[in-house]
């Protein structure tokens, strides 16, 4: 009986862990794009065409390269888009929460507005 309880939790946590978490690269650039990815000795060179995705081996980190040398380190599973030839993060893997870009978004929007009341000097 504890041999089946034990061989029945292992199976349930590779069935967690099984799922490899796969960077997934988008373009939604009208150009293609060149994307060398490099997990430990491994690099690999990809032509995301456009309005196309790929998704390179980068389940335990991996450094992303554009073709015009900017570097974007990666942990693995996040979802990507190259928009004007920068890359964008969409989604990131174990994030509990998405209303906190729009927290964000908000405080950016107050600091913006507050911003220019503070740096200007009031007339009197």
């Amino acid at each position: 009986m504890k041999t089946a309880t034990i061989l029945g939790l292992g199976v349930l946590g590779m069935l967690f862990i099984l799922p490899a978490q796969a960077l997934t690269i988008s373009n939604t650039d009208p150009d293609p794009h060149t994307v060398t990815v490099k997990a430990g000795s491994d690099s690999t060179e990809l032509v995301v065409e456009p309005q196309m995705a790929v998704e390179p081996p980068c389940a335990a980190g991996c450094t992303v390269e554009l073709e015009n040398g900017e570097l974007y380190d990666m942990k693995g599973g996040e979802e990507v888009s190259i928009e004007g030839g920068v890359i964008f993060v969409d989604a990131v893997p174990g994030s509990e929460d998405d209303d906190d870009d729009d927290d964000t978004a908000a405080i950016g929007e107050a600091g913006s507005a507050e911003a220019p009341s503070d740096a200007a000097p009031q007339a009197q």
